[in-house]
């Protein structure tokens, strides 16, 4: 425990500072995320208004038509499957900022950090053809190529996509950064899940499931991360098209296997659900041997109004050459609850979450949405020879969304335990107070 022995008036001095620090952040971030102009607002909730209220004539008036389109994807499921923030024709720039910043010096190297700062670019080629190019500066890896694909969507129920992106395995892993709903995907999705990669994906949606389908031909850097090889990446959900979007079941599942994979590449670690530290209480190292590796994962998520819960189980097995194989596991689970009359954004076209708008905005007369939860996950990375270590944790997390562009998340994570047999992080157990400053402009 002696890694951990507090230095108090040096950590003391550390937090006024961080404290002080937070206000002008805010301040700054509120500036950036008013409207440019009044008579924009003005015309985008007249718009909203008449949107909003001819949306409810149609629920209202033509319930057996809806009904009707939805159960045979009439319009619906093309609809959903096209990406709003790129228009048809031109182009649109886009950005992301997340400022994390620790409050209680723990652990010893917690500091303020640029956790994200991310340019996106969309442009739309007609009907059929979308363009999104994105970069990504994060301080633990630098500046990393992200999402940049084509799209075509000239089918009424598919999309074919290639390119670079992550590919469909683990809700939590794929769902937008700006829509989870803590600060940090789970130990387990952090550690097991697979990483960003380059080459094609076919996106099936019926009324009432959705299918994907990769080939990854090769893996750009991550967190200084990469999984070398070649995959193949499946994922199945079962998720029925409701006319309410504040009601959502979705169950699925995914399934990856890895050739061509290395002992140099192939490692698996995760920082304990908190991104203003680079320790990493669990990691296997590199592992020897390692040839091919095996994911799979279950999924469960559930929107009913102000409340939602969510959980994953995931498994990943290594085949060695010359060594025996080992077998990692993981999983989580979570409830959310909303104090004010929103609900989680499900994106009903590919099975995702995406950021929050809320009802009532707070440069339009609210206050915003405010939002509390609850998570306790697991990972375990021993196996065999491989000592990576087993970590649990329990997190709360608050979540104040002023509007569309701007959210300040609060974290508390308690480290319950650490079993990792000749590390220095074997029994540590660190209480953590984080908090983030959330940006967005598309």
């Amino acid at each position: 425990m002696g890694y951990y022995q507090p230095v108090r008036k040096r950590r003391l001095k550390r937090c006024l500072k961080r404290i002080m620090l937070l206000p002008s952040c805010v301040f700054a971030l509120i500036f950036l995320s008013q409207p440019v102009s009044a008579v924009e607002n003005e015309a985008g909730e007249a718009n909203s208004g008449k949107d909003a209220s001819t949306a409810e004539q149609a629920t209202t008036d033509q319930p057996t038509n809806a009904t009707r389109d939805i159960r045979s994807g009439s319009g619906v499921i093309s609809s959903l499957l096209v990406d709003k923030d790129i228009p048809v024709l031109g182009g649109k720039w886009g950005a992301e900022l997340f400022v994390d910043v620790p409050l209680n010096g723990e652990p010893d190297d917690a500091a303020i950090t640029l956790r994200r700062a991310k340019l996106k670019y969309g442009r739309g080629f007609g009907n059929n053809w979308q363009l999104k190019l994105s970069a990504d500066y994060k301080s633990s890896s630098g500046l990393e190529l992200s999402d940049s694909y084509f799209v075509y969507k000239g089918w009424t129920r598919a999309l074919l996509t290639l390119g670079v992106k992550d590919p469909p395995f683990s809700l939590e892993s794929v769902s937008s950064s700006s829509g989870l709903t803590f600060m940090e995907t789970a130990l387990a999705v952090t550690a097991l899940s697979e990483r960003k990669g380059g080459g094609v994906s076919f996106l099936k949606r019926t009324p009432k499931s959705i299918l994907n389908a990769d080939l990854v031909f090769f893996s750009p850097n991550r967190d200084n991360l990469r999984d070398a090889g070649q995959a193949l990446v499946l994922h199945y959900v079962h998720s029925p098209i409701t006319l309410a979007n504040r009601n959502n079941v979705h169950l699925g599942g995914s399934f990856s296997y890895r050739i061509n994979a290395n002992e140099d590449n192939t490692r698996f670690r995760s920082r304990p659900e908190i991104g203003v530290t680079d320790m990493y209480f669990v990691d296997t190292g590199t592992i020897s041997g390692a040839d091919k590796i095996i994911r799979a994962s279950l999924e469960a998520s559930r929107v009913n109004g102000r409340f939602s819960w969510q959980t994953e189980l995931l498994s990943t097995r290594v085949q060695r050459t010359g060594f025996d194989d080992v077998r990692f596991w993981g999983a989580y689970a979570y409830v959310s609850w909303f104090l004010s009359n929103d609900s989680r954004n499900y994106n009903a076209g590919n099975g995702q979450y995406d950021a929050l708008t809320p009802s009532s905005p707070l440069f339009k007369g609210g206050r915003g949405a405010f939002e509390l939860a609850f998570r306790a996950s697991y990972v375990n990375l021993t196996d065999g020879d491989v000592i990576g270590g087993e970590e649990s944790n329990l997190s709360l997390g608050f979540n104040w969304y002023l509007n569309y562009k701007l959210r300040m998340m609060a974290n508390v994570v308690k480290v319950l335990d650490v079993k990792r047999p000749g590390s220095e992080y074997d029994g540590q157990s660190p209480l953590i107070f984080a908090l983030r400053a959330q940006w967005l402009m598309n």
